[in-house]
């Protein structure tokens, strides 16, 4: 990907800060709780070091190690607190929602996760490209949202901090790479169920974050850092209503009217705001 400037005003730190992976081991004895279940199955998803794989025999050996078949290819034999088990790992950091829009089926169809990247990737850049003519950097809050999104569809594993981190390179791509006939390239990741229920909670999350630090300020009264807030809670909240309804085709504003009024009533728990969003009883 080519440079090109950030989004001007964007913060380069607080909620838009980049951050590492923290030590799988210590994410492990986090997770101690879950080993039980998940007992070095074959075909359990790992992370060890900055590397991705799975369990490729059941157990450990006579030397306590479990053995992980790594993406990039190639097997490694490692103790067992140098692994992380990536779903129990998601689960303390991602947790899925309790509302399923979708009970019967494991995964979006690749077509709805296409079509929400490329959707994502086209407003990101219209977003940078309205930034040198409007008047607040509302559009540069809405770029950093519309590329956090599309870092998410890109990479089935990442977590909120790979998430974060990735976002970074979508800011940075030149716009030519962006041209209608460059976006139609681009393919997402495969969604599961699960995993755009995992997104829908994140996106949730941070919609609740930007809502808590904009907080009953009038709009009157906001600076850059405000608008900028402003436009990423804004692609936030659509995020989330499109992952809570499983990425689907759909008109979705009038459930993005409800799930923003939450936000400013002051609702800040995740399931009560995607299941209030979507329960025609509770309006």
């Amino acid at each position: 990907m080519s440079a090109t400037r950030q989004p001007k005003g964007v913060p380069v730190g607080g909620q838009f800060a980049a951050t590492g992976h923290a030590d799988p081991s210590l994410h492990l004895r986090l997770l101690k709780q879950a080993e039980d279940v998940f007992a070095y199955s074959p075909g359990t998803r790992v992370m060890t070091g900055n590397e991705f794989g799975t369990i490729s025999h059941a157990g450990k050996d006579a030397n306590g190690n479990v053995a992980v078949e790594l993406d990039q290819g190639g097997t490694l034999h490692l103790k067992a607190d140098r692994v992380v088990p990536w779903e129990a790992h998601l689960d303390s950091v991602m947790p899925v929602p309790e509302r399923n829009p979708d009970r019967f089926t494991d995964a979006v169809p690749q077509a709805d996760a296409d079509r929400q990247l490329r959707a994502s990737l086209a407003r990101l850049r219209n977003a940078r490209e309205t930034s040198g003519q409007a008047e607040t950097p509302y559009f540069d809050g809405i770029a950093v949202g519309e590329a956090e999104i599309c870092a998410a569809l890109s990479n089935a594993d990442a977590d909120p901090e790979t998430i974060q981190r990735l976002r970074g390179d979508f800011l940075a791509t030149d716009l030519d790479e962006f041209t209608v006939p460059e976006i139609k390239k681009r393919s997402a990741a495969p969604l599961s169920m699960v995993r755009a229920r995992r997104l829908a909670g994140y996106f949730t999350s941070r919609a609740v974050e930007m809502q808590q630090e904009l907080g009953s300020k009038p709009s009157n009264d906001w600076r850059d850092a405000e608008w900028i807030k402003n436009g990423a809670k804004t692609a936030f909240t659509n995020a989330a209503v499109r992952f809570a309804s499983a990425a689907a085709p759909s008109d979705n504003r009038y459930h993005e009217e409800r799930f923003t009024r939450l936000l400013v009533e002051g609702e800040t728990n995740t399931d009560t705001i995607i299941g209030e969003t979507f329960d025609e009883h509770a309006w």
